[in-house]
């Protein structure tokens, strides 16, 4: 992959070189967010590394303006030394697919990147994805129904996207939480759990509109096509 990495550190820099370059990915070093704006506007990179402090700007700042002034739809994945709680969560809301804190663990920040390689592959198929009275519209990440939009946080987008783009598949809980939070599988957690009860409510996803999501028990989940609302 073709990746900026928006670094003031030269230390920094090069560790993280050594750590991608061995995997094929071509780098792209810059030092402050005025830097990033004016490259991104001539180079299609496939992901941004994104450290918090930057010399003329926060990564968050710089994150907004990517996301919201340039429509910048590429992975980022934010690295920083804070450990203050709730950051995590102020960069995904924000718009970030993954987060690190430093120091950076070589193999971690290798797998995190892969992982947000292959969501990213996931992503580039048609603009628009149209299954029964469901409409998604990747380019905006909006999720039409019976004509009407629904609004949705960056994970249940994500969980929607691989769902549509595979009706009848069965998901595993290991593929969806790698690709759509990046860790492993076998980690025991509710977080996927409850994402998929909200989508199913946002969306109707019960079978009244055409889809059921269905979960498979201890595996994953499945959408599905019915004709109607089977009973209860």
């Amino acid at each position: 992959m073709r990746i900026a990495v928006l670094e003031d550190d030269p230390d920094q820099q090069a560790f993280i070189a050594a750590c991608l370059t061995c995997d094929g990915h071509l780098l792209t070093p810059l030092e402050r967010a005025a830097d990033l704006h004016r490259r991104i506007k001539q180079d299609p990179f496939d992901l941004l590394i994104l450290d918090w402090y930057l010399p003329d700007a926060s990564g968050l700042e710089v994150l907004e303006h990517l996301r919201h002034g340039h429509s910048w739809m590429q992975p980022v994945l934010f690295i920083t030394a804070r450990h203050q709680p709730g950051d995590v969560v102020m960069a995904l809301e924000a718009g970030a697919d993954d987060f690190l804190h430093k120091p950076l663990n070589p193999a971690e920040l290798r797998a995190r990147v892969k992982a947000l390689g292959r969501r990213r592959a996931q992503s580039s198929m048609a603009e628009v994805l149209t299954l029964g009275r469901y409409c998604l519209y990747r380019p905006r990440r909006e999720v039409v129904v019976d004509g009407e939009s629904v609004v949705l946080t960056e994970r249940e987008y994500q969980l929607i996207n691989l769902f549509l783009s595979q009706p009848g598949q069965l998901l595993s809980r290991a593929f969806l939480m790698e690709l759509v939070w990046g860790v492993s599988g076998d980690v025991q957690t509710r977080t996927l759990d409850t994402h998929v009860s909200r989508l199913r409510r946002k969306l109707g996803l019960d079978g009244r509109h055409g889809l059921r999501l269905r979960s498979v028990y201890q595996y994953g989940y499945r959408l599905e096509e019915v004709t109607a609302l089977s009973p209860t």
